[in-house]
């Protein structure tokens, strides 16, 4: 896989991951929560589910998410990170 095509898909996960990061109903996504969307919605049924796992386990070996409990968050890092490849 190109690694642009990897980015972009960090990109959309994170941009995901911090619209509902922000939710008070939700305040983060659980593992499998990340996984199915970056599966269906990223990829359009293109990444396995051990892909799609590397990703969420990529981003938090990175510093771009933290767990808090049960569920995953984008840290400060993540949001300025994607703040920089957005502009």
């Amino acid at each position: 896989m190109p690694q642009s095509e990897r980015s972009q898909i960090i990109i959309e996960f994170l941009k995901w991951l911090a619209a509902k990061s922000r939710s008070k109903k939700h305040e983060g996504a659980t593992i499998q929560e990340c996984v199915q969307h970056i599966e269906v919605e990223i990829t359009s049924m293109g990444a396995t589910t051990k892909r799609a796992l590397s990703y969420v386990k990529s981003c938090q070996k990175a510093g771009l998410l933290y767990t808090h409990g049960l569920k995953f968050r984008v840290s400060e890092v993540g949001k300025n990170w994607l703040e920089k490849k957005i502009l």
